[in-house]
């Protein structure tokens, strides 16, 4: 090559792997900004709950709560912490989402440099198929481990409360009926079991929150005694019926109100975020794939020259 040429030739090689190397820092952009926005999605979902969580409450039931008098017949010794299971489950989720979406690119870019799927990787859509096989299989991985490494207390709690067909199967029904309690605390504690169940058991859940209503009606006093927390009746009425219906949940208004008004509020920023970190990832991924057309075009047309 003589030395005209190479001055011609040298500026458009360095052009190329300037383009090169800018594409590749808006990819990595774009995945980062992606996944922030797939977790700002996700959070949209979960927020709500987490919050209402912080102020000691739950839309569902997902504690057992045991008054003290039924806790002797717990078949196991240590009690579930559910507020940390929420926080693992949090965790777990967030780790799935950002391992799944990343690994996924990370393994498709390794495949595609064995031949065999080098040549059956050339369309856009082949690549997206391959990715969402690649996103499933990684996230099917780490729910697997999830639920392998699951804590024994839980699954002896659950095993204590399953039933399939009536909860008068289930173990903690047949213990309650040996135990000398009180019809209000039976119904109190399988009124949990049946809302705990998958699918939830609305019908008998309904019979037990109706026993527990009206025996606040008619005896309050007596009722209070009992030492039920009210946090837990009332996410059994809100599981159920959507409001508070009686006395001791009403008086948990001021709590719920200051916990939906800061829900409405981190809703928002979520939604802003989303909006901003969505519209980023377009604005990268169009500027990215022009890159990329560009260099292919210089690069078809040096090959033409040569």
């Amino acid at each position: 090559m003589s030395p005209i040429d190479d001055l011609n030739v040298q500026p458009i090689e360095q052009r190329l792997a300037g383009l090169r190397q800018r594409q590749r820092h808006l990819t990595i952009w774009f995945v980062c900004l992606t996944t922030f926005a797939l977790v700002m999605v996700a959070s949209l979902f979960l927020q709500k709950e987490f919050i209402y969580r912080f102020f000691d409450l739950s839309l569902h039931v997902q504690a057992l709560d045991l008054p003290y008098s039924i806790q002797e017949f717990i078949p196991f010794k240590q009690p579930v912490d559910y507020f940390f299971n929420l926080l693992s489950w949090v965790g777990w989720l967030f780790l799935k989402l950002l391992v799944s979406f990343i690994g996924a690119f990370l393994l498709l870019s390794w495949i595609k440099k064995i031949g065999f799927f080098q040549r059956r990787l050339q369309a856009w859509s082949q690549r997206i198929l391959a990715w969402i096989i690649a996103f499933i299989l990684l996230w099917s991985g780490l729910s697997y481990l999830q639920y392998d490494w699951k804590d024994e207390t839980e699954q002896a709690y659950q095993q204590w409360m399953s039933y399939k067909n009536n909860i008068i199967e289930s173990q903690i029904a047949q213990d309650l009926q040996q135990a000398r309690i009180s019809s209000a605390e039976k119904a109190y504690v399988l009124a949990q079991v049946a809302l705990m169940h998958r699918p939830v058991d609305r019908q008998t859940a309904n019979v037990y929150v109706n026993q527990l209503i009206n025996i606040e009606k008619n005896n309050p006093t007596q009722f209070k005694d009992y030492n039920f927390k009210p946090e837990q009746l009332w996410a059994m009425q809100q599981q159920l019926y959507g409001k508070s219906v009686t006395p001791v949940t009403q008086s948990l208004e001021p709590r719920v109100q200051k916990a939906e008004k800061t829900s409405q509020i981190v809703n928002l920023l979520l939604l802003v975020l989303s909006f901003i970190f969505i519209s980023l990832s377009i604005f990268l991924f169009i500027l990215a794939k022009h890159l990329k057309t560009r260099r292919q075009r210089i690069e078809q047309t040096l090959h033409r020259i040569d």
